[in-house]
């Protein structure tokens, strides 16, 4: 693949495509330093305007970045997150990213609005625990959570606790409970202003969002959480099996005269 000035794509978004092909191929490693924008425009015959709108398209879609007076790095590859098993994100995080950094945003105690009483199956006015919770890895954001819990559970809980430990061990450590169950939702959603600066992107970027109540015993729900996820950083992945007692069609049967 090489650039075509005869074509009609701008000269930029070959030059994006060319070097995506080239990290998706691992010509360019997890970590790998690539070319200064000098090196990429006398290698491609391009001006140097043409490199900077390539690289930021790259940026934009979580495949670099760009270090200030170091280089342009090679991100780690996409985050996928397995929805086989109710994992809260910091636990699904371990395995593979184990120098994960949780930071406390904000921690406050408030009156529970009227969706989060709904959902925690509280009054309204009711006291909650909020907690915006900031995941990074190589200071790179990678999800932004907004963690709502009954005051009587989220009292016993410690910042420190929460920046450290995922919080459905938390919840079995500190108050003995188990979480059973969870109802998820998965939405496509603009970033607005706050979430935009948490996760370091545009206002209006795309975002993917989660919003998950889990419940412990008694179908008693503990937690209500938020996740925000910069788009194109992430994949949701399942495993899916086939109910073939429901493969049928029901056909409307017509009168006859």
């Amino acid at each position: 693949m090489s650039i075509n000035r005869s074509s009609p794509i701008p000269l930029y978004r070959q030059l994006y495509a060319l070097l995506r092909s080239q990290i998706e191929a691992r010509e360019y490693k997890t970590h790998d330093a690539l070319p200064t924008e000098e090196q990429l425009a006398e290698k491609h015959a391009v001006s140097r305007v043409t490199v900077r709108k390539a690289l930021q398209i790259l940026a934009d879609d979580g495949l670099i970045v760009r270090q200030s007076g170091k280089g342009t790095f090679v991100y780690p590859g996409k985050i996928a997150e397995k929805l086989n098993s109710l994992q809260g994100f910091a636990e699904m995080m371990a395995a593979d990213y184990p120098a994960q950094v949780m930071a406390i945003l904000s921690l406050e105690v408030l009156p529970a609005d009227s969706s989060t009483a709904e959902a925690l199956n509280l009054e309204v006015e009711d006291r909650i625990l909020r907690v915006k919770r900031l995941h990074a890895v190589e200071k790179r954001p990678v999800a932004y959570a907004v963690i709502s819990l009954p005051f009587e559970i989220g009292k016993l809980l410690t910042p420190h606790e929460m920046e450290s430990t995922p919080i459905y061990t938390l919840l079995m450590r500190k108050a003995n409970i188990a979480v059973i169950r969870a109802n998820q939702r998965v939405t496509a959603v603009a970033a607005d202003s706050d979430v935009a600066h948490r996760l370091n992107i545009a206002v209006g970027a795309p975002v993917l969002t989660i919003e998950r109540v889990t419940y412990a015993a008694e179908d008693r729900p503990v937690e209500l959480i938020q996740l925000f996820y910069p788009g194109g950083q992430h994949e949701l992945v399942m495993e899916l099996y086939r109910d073939t007692t429901q493969n049928t069609i029901q056909v409307a049967r017509q009168n006859t005269p």
